[in-house]
């Protein structure tokens, strides 16, 4: 029998999905690891071994290794370092900031005036950080990421960090509100707060080119795009709920599937894989018909396509498979956040929104 508000033990299960995990992986996986905790740490953002090893148990160096399966050296230490940001930023709010509108604002704003500076870094050290240990580190990835592209490519990616860093103020706004939720909304807002767009930008910077506009903007890739985002956002929803019933987080297609409907959790969750599922398949079938779509295209940009698309792939296969070795999903990433525990890092934040 299902106990109120606990998820059912097949969250936990690849054979709830109906594509499959990534089976691809880059050699330099234990690399980028290493590489990113000493960046993390030159920053300021753990406080002593117990947090490293916490922020360790999670394995992003293995997501990032998954996304990005063809790449090594710099370019996957840097792959690393993105998703390593994001998840220290994402638990910023897993406390009482995630329910201050107002203090998101702030912390957001900080954020945007980075990519608002010169294309050249400021020159601080690493130990230099007057922004606190999360601006300066986003400083930092945020010029290295930038170095050498071209204008189109920036102007697209930081239009998709601008989608990726409001979206967090909405989310606060939705969990001080009592508006009428649908997964459909739910889902139009995650496709932004679950960061996939500038990873899958990462895929143009690591391949030496960037797609033109009315190529990334246009039918199919678009519509790509988002399917990509549906599939991650769905499996996330499905592998981190407990962890986020736990928190107290509303913001997961399942919790509301079964909020509109009545249903059990498990079903909601089969629900849920279902649509994944649906997603996935249509993005497979596009992708088999890229060659008539896009009949009108170069050489080049269908070979860039063509990488462009793996790209897709990699993200979502490997989002799956990641989500089943790291820790942030099992029984201890559930007790990291019960009871009204926060990470050891989530109080990065304080650094970067002084008291007005």
């Amino acid at each position: 029998m299902e106990k109120a508000g606990s998820p059912p033990p097949a969250t936990r299960s690849a054979a709830l999905f109906g594509f499959p995990p990534a089976d691809l992986i880059s050699p330099d996986a234990e690399a980028a690891r290493q590489h990113t905790i000493e960046w993390l740490s030159r920053y300021g953002v753990f406080q002593g071994d117990a947090s490293v090893a916490e922020y360790d148990a999670l394995r992003f160096d293995l997501l990032a290794a998954y996304f990005y399966p063809g790449e090594t050296g710099a370019d996957l230490a840097l792959g690393n370092d993105l998703c390593g940001w994001y998840f220290v930023f994402d638990d910023q709010f897993d406390g009482e900031l995630g329910c201050r509108p107002q203090e998101v604002l702030r912390l957001l704003d900080a954020l945007v005036q980075v990519t608002r500076e010169a294309e050249e870094p400021t020159g601080r050290a690493a130990g230099d950080v007057p922004g606190g240990p999360l601006v300066e580190s986003f400083r930092d990835l945020w010029h290295r990421i930038h170095q050498g592209r071209p204008r189109v490519w920036r102007e697209r990616f930081r239009h998709h960090w601008m989608e990726y860093l409001h979206s967090y103020h909405r989310e606060a706004l939705g969990r001080t509100g009592s508006r009428q939720r649908s997964v459909e909304a739910v889902v139009a807002l995650r496709r932004h707060s679950i960061g996939v767009q500038p990873c899958l930008d990462l895929n143009e910077r690591f391949g030496g080119y960037a797609l033109p506009e009315a190529v990334h903007g246009g039918f199919p890739l678009e519509r790509m795009r988002e399917a990509t985002d549906d599939v991650v956002v769905f499996t996330n929803d499905i592998v981190s709920l407990a962890k986020e019933l736990a928190a107290g987080d509303v913001h997961n297609s399942v919790l509301v599937q079964r909020e509109l409907t009545g249903c059990t959790l498990e079903q909601a969750v089969e629900h849920i894989a279902r649509l994944a599922d649906a997603r996935y398949q249509w993005f497979e079938e596009t992708a088999e018909r890229l060659p008539a779509l896009l009949a009108g295209a170069g050489a080049d940009t269908l070979r860039h396509v063509a990488h462009y698309v793996d790209g897709m792939r990699h993200v979502m296969r490997g989002n799956l498979a990641w989500s089943y070795r790291t820790a942030r999903y099992d029984e201890r990433g559930i007790a990291a956040v019960s009871s009204g525990r926060q990470r050891p890092w989530a109080g990065l934040a304080a650094y970067a929104t002084p008291a007005p």
